[in-house]
């Protein structure tokens, strides 16, 4: 079975790497030439800052000590950037550095660090290890948005079949009737169609997300999701897990 997360030639993974010496930069470049990544290439965290806001990576290869913003602090404030506030950060590190930076590191957002001189085999296995966290990250937020949907399709269906289908049924007796609809005739459309605008209407005016069973999943309760102001109800057992 092939595993979809790993960057191949045709996708290949999204790597920024920062470091502040140009002769680094360039052997990084070398050696990965022909291995399945695009890189990006930084040489101060202002720069790595400048990139993260306007593209998005499948991982962050960040120097330990660059002058002024050290990469620590540049991953504090990339952890803030919208496109990369969970985009797997390894430092590197030209010493073994003590625990108390580790943790500093580990704290400031970054996953792992990688301390020279390493193996080419390590470094790949860093940055394969960074794209495939990416790609697994994004499949299941994908999977949670596609989740999400079908239960608001779901919930607005549900609200929506029971009036409609009412007022079809009126309108169909109207049409086929040889006398005219009574005035309690046209008040049960009346009814329906105004159960129709106000499911509508909490439709445009959701506030939250709060789910209901329904049949064997779950759907939007629209009730409680467009109450405004929000009052916490106590909801299934399910929408705590």
């Amino acid at each position: 079975m092939i595993d979809s997360y790993i960057p191949t030639p045709a996708n290949p993974g999204r790597i920024l790497i920062v470091d502040d010496l140009v002769g680094n930069l360039k052997v990084h470049e070398r050696e990965l030439r022909n291995q399945p990544f695009s890189l990006t290439l930084a040489q101060s965290g202002a720069e790595a800052l400048e990139v993260c806001s306007r593209l998005v990576f499948e991982g962050i290869l960040m120097d330990v000590s660059l002058p002024g913003m050290d990469g620590i602090e540049a991953c504090r404030q990339i952890r803030q950037c919208r496109l990369n506030a969970s985009t797997p950060l390894i430092f590197i590190s030209a010493v073994r550095i003590g625990e108390d930076w580790v943790k500093e590191g580990i704290d400031s957002g970054g996953i792992d660090y990688l301390v020279k001189p390493y193996v080419f085999s390590e470094l790949l296995v860093k940055l394969r290890m960074m794209v495939r966290l990416s790609r697994q990250r994004d499949a299941a937020l994908a999977g949670e948005r596609n989740r999400a949907l079908l239960e608001v399709a779901g919930g607005t269906a549900h609200e929506l079949a029971q009036p409609l289908s009412s007022a079809q049924i009126l309108l169909d007796r109207f049409i086929k009737s040889p006398t005219p609809p009574t005035p309690a005739d046209l008040q049960d459309l009346h009814d329906c169609l105004e159960s129709t605008t106000k499911v509508l209407h909490q439709i445009q005016n959701l506030h939250t997300y709060i789910t209901k069973p329904y049949a064997s999943g779950r759907i939007l309760d629209l009730a409680l999701s467009s109450q405004k102001p929000y009052q916490s109800p106590i909801t299934d057992p399910a929408d705590q897990e």
